[in-house]
């Protein structure tokens, strides 16, 4: 079961089968998602079905869930946190970027802050900045980890971006919206075979 989760401006995707669940990037969803002219229609266990999409919601709270409280935390260490940290820095020297670059820079901080980056991209560009040792401080050498590591269909204005979610001033308040925003299923789609 591949499911497609919305909260406020986050997306999510979870495919389960019986054993585990995970998280994929949109870009994985998509191909899996995708239906050819020659498929056919799956007969639909129904109690597999739910107990499948009962995983992936479960999967889903619990990663909302997790990201409000480490995102409402005073200096604390999430990955989003810790990226839009490095990420500031550069941006305050990008006098060495051209206009283009700093665009680019800005849209990257701006997906930070509404937490619409999945979390396993997020992790990977920290991997890759960590591994640029002292050159984590030229602004191009992270421009180029940012553009290899972050997909441009991440970046892509699919949401309004009037109100963006700004870490430096997160307070009880804005948590407490997040929290209450409502968890939406956008779209499943039950898989006749573990192959994913």
């Amino acid at each position: 079961m591949l499911t497609f989760f919305r909260k406020g401006k986050l997306l999510k995707f979870f495919l389960s089968n019986k054993e585990k669940t995970i998280e994929l990037d949109f870009l994985t969803a998509v191909k899996i998602f995708e239906s050819l002219p020659n498929e056919t229609k799956a007969t639909i266990n129904i109690e597999s079905y739910y107990e499948l999409l009962d995983k992936n919601k479960t999967a889903f709270y619990n990663s909302t869930t997790y990201e409000i409280v480490e995102s409402g935390k005073q200096g604390g260490k999430s990955s989003y946190n810790e990226l839009l940290r490095i990420l500031k820095v550069i941006q305050k020297g990008a006098n060495q970027l051209n206009e283009d670059q700093q665009k680019y820079l800005e849209k990257v901080i701006n997906r930070l802050e509404e937490m619409a980056l999945p979390k396993k991209t997020v992790k990977n560009v920290l991997k890759s900045l960590n591994n640029l040792g002292k050159d984590i401080l030229k602004p191009l050498s992270v421009i180029k980890v940012l553009q290899r590591e972050i997909s441009p269909a991440f970046l892509k204005n699919y949401y309004s971006e009037n109100s963006p979610i700004n870490s430096d001033i997160i307070n009880s308040d804005i948590i407490s919206n997040m929290a209450s925003e409502k968890r939406e299923v956008i779209l499943s789609l039950y898989l006749e075979c573990d192959k994913y």
